[in-house]
């Protein structure tokens, strides 16, 4: 195992066992395989929190009775409940409540604190009189929709604070219905949905950036109830739904792209194991592959599949959230050769290509990661140039004839990040040389100090918007300032910060202008490598891959080696690799390095 490695902490899962593999005898969650799965929580266990209830309530001397309330809404339920204790002699040891219609019901544990309850009906609370009886048929509870809001969400907040990692990012919900919290709610995660509602709305809440969850052993028979998913939680890269109920995989439809229009595009890790339509596929096909097929069909990204490697077809963060999925991880190549392109120096060619490359990949797969190339007083503009292109190829060019709809970059946020997570998704064919040019040289601009070094990098190229089937031509010019130590561009491992920002869109227009004929004639096969590092390092790397790992070593200095080693023990997430790399570096050898 390399320095790269980091593994999951925690012991043995809750419910989440089983085969593990297609047809080997591997536990997923056993303390053998700790994996991403492998949480270890304190709660779930044990007796219900305030005991057993749902028997005949008002007819035991020595059991719990349900006692009614009126007139208890001028104030909440816990002031309600503090009044009452200062009125008893002995604590009222209010075990549950609920509220139905304009009458609170509560239950004591026994008889003698009813019946002292029953002496303070028609005293006055909050401005109200309060009136108790003892109903003679006492009203029995089994659903959340007879419970207050609040008494709900308290108590799923006690839920997911025992069912969550330290961390805040790895959540345990598997075998819901055997948990007190949920018995004592009257919840039935077996044959209801709602509950699963209510959970994952709370968690959005409480823990935003959970990056793994475990729903195994809940009965599922459909994941609608969890549809939300990629929505609540658009980080998440390893999901447990072992040892459900699930028998087609069309199930999954809702949290891909097949039938959502927030897919889980990120996810890495996926656990199917012990649900009928994975052993009736491999039953059908042993070898797996039909059954891998069809989990790719739906998460081209995942690349660990019932605790087995597996060859993702798609990079995380490369799923359209309109429908759709780059299958096959399109090229990427930069650097590409730009002869009529003015590049001051090969200092700066080499930072403005690794830029350019790490730039692109993320505006493509992983656009929310782009905050922290920009400085904390970024500016970004939008010019969006409606007129009908003019050029010779144009006139003969389909793409450039579509009728467009700009209205996307038309009306957008005030706010940058916000409007560059609202423009369309995009697609830039960077494999192809020929459709890029940049130039890039350094100047200085103001800052409050005077004055301060900084690098043009005016891109121009042209894009797809796979959900709408279109191309259009770009314009994008960068003022890149050298990052501050400490900054998030820094410590992201950017060696610079963007100061501003401005794109430039319209109809496509082709790519002829910034070509001369020996350009033309020139293939992308035959460019130059960047310096740092070219194609033939990598091997037989390609696409974004290559410009993931161009970029990488850029920032690293690593050789090609321990900079595809990087890459690929995080999953070829480059943020993420960046992290790995900045938690490693001290103790990576000499040799990792050019």
């Amino acid at each position: 195992m390399s320095n790269f490695s980091i593994r999951g902490r925690g012991g043995r899962g809750r419910g989440g066992g089983g085969r593990g593999g297609f047809n080997n005898g591997h536990g997923g969650f056993s303390n053998n395989n700790p994996g991403m799965f492998t949480m270890n929580n304190g709660g779930g266990n044990g007796n219900p929190a305030f005991g057993s209830h749902g028997g005949n309530f008002g007819g035991q001397p020595d059991g719990p009775v349900q006692v009614s309330m009126k007139g208890w809404q001028g104030g909440t339920q816990d002031s309600l409940y503090k009044f009452l204790d200062r009125k008893l002699s002995t604590p009222a040891q209010i075990m549950d409540s609920h509220i139905q219609n304009d009458i609170m019901y509560i239950t004591v544990p026994n008889q003698a604190i009813a019946q002292s309850l029953l002496k303070l009906s028609g005293i006055r609370f909050a401005g109200n009189k309060l009136t108790l009886q003892i109903p003679k048929n006492p009203v029995k509870f089994g659903t959340m929709e007879c419970r207050s809001s609040s008494d709900i969400k308290d108590k799923l907040v006690a839920l997911l604070q025992t069912r969550v990692d330290r961390q805040g990012v790895a959540l345990d919900l598997s075998n819901l219905a055997s948990d007190p919290i949920i018995i004592s709610m009257g919840a039935d995660p077996l044959h209801s949905g709602k509950i699963y509602v209510a959970i994952l709305t709370v968690a959005s809440q409480m823990f935003p950036n959970i990056i793994t969850m475990n729903l195994a052993s809940n009965g599922l028979h459909s994941l609608k109830p969890v549809a939300d998913l990629g929505f609540k939680f658009p980080k998440l890269r390893n999901l447990s739904l072992a040892n459900n109920a699930l028998s087609n995989f069309r199930e999954l439809d809702c949290l891909s792209t097949k039938g959502s229009t927030d897919p889980l595009q990120e996810l890495v890790e996926l656990i199917l194991d012990g649900n009928p339509m994975r052993e009736q596929e491999l039953s059908r096909v042993p070898d797996g592959s039909t059954y891998i097929n069809q989990v790719h069909e739906r998460f081209p990204t995942v690349s660990m599949l019932d605790m087995n490697a597996v060859t993702p077809v798609a990079q995380p963060g490369s799923a359209s959230r309109n429908g759709g999925s780059n299958a096959v991880a399109k090229n990427k190549q930069l650097p590409f050769p730009t002869k009529p392109s003015f590049v001051e120096n090969s200092e700066i060619e080499q930072l403005a290509n690794g830029f350019i490359a790490g730039f692109i990949g993320l505006y493509d797969g992983s656009r929310a990661d782009l905050g922290n190339i920009y400085d904390a007083n970024a500016q970004f503009s939008l010019m969006v140039d409606t007129t009908h292109p003019s050029s010779v190829s144009a006139q003969n060019d389909p793409r450039s004839q579509k009728r467009v709809e700009l209205s996307s970059y038309l009306s957008i946020s005030r706010n940058m990040e916000r409007t560059l997570l609202k423009l369309p998704a995009t697609r830039h064919p960077m494999q192809d040389a020929q459709k890029f040019s940049f130039e890039a040289w350094q100047t200085e601009v103001p800052s409050s100090t005077g004055s301060q070094a900084a690098i043009i990098v005016n891109l121009h190229g042209e894009f797809d918007e796979p959900a709408a089937t279109n191309t259009l031509s770009f314009d994008r010019v960068f003022v890149l300032i050298p990052a501050v130590p400490g900054s998030p561009a820094a410590m992201a491992g950017w060696p610079c910060a963007i100061l501003h920002d401005q794109l430039t869109v319209r109809r496509y227009n082709g790519f002829e202008n910034w070509q001369s004929g020996a350009d033309q004639a020139t293939s992308a096969a035959a460019a130059a490598p960047a310096a740092g590092g070219g194609v033939d390092q990598f091997g037989g790397l390609a696409g974004e891959q290559l410009a993931m790992a161009q970029a990488l070593q850029t920032q690293t200095k690593m050789n090609a080696e321990w900079t595809v080693k990087c890459l690929t023990e995080s999953g070829w997430n480059y943020q993420q690799a960046l992290a790995t790399f900045e938690q490693a570096r001290a103790q990576l050898p000499p040799a990792a390095f050019q």
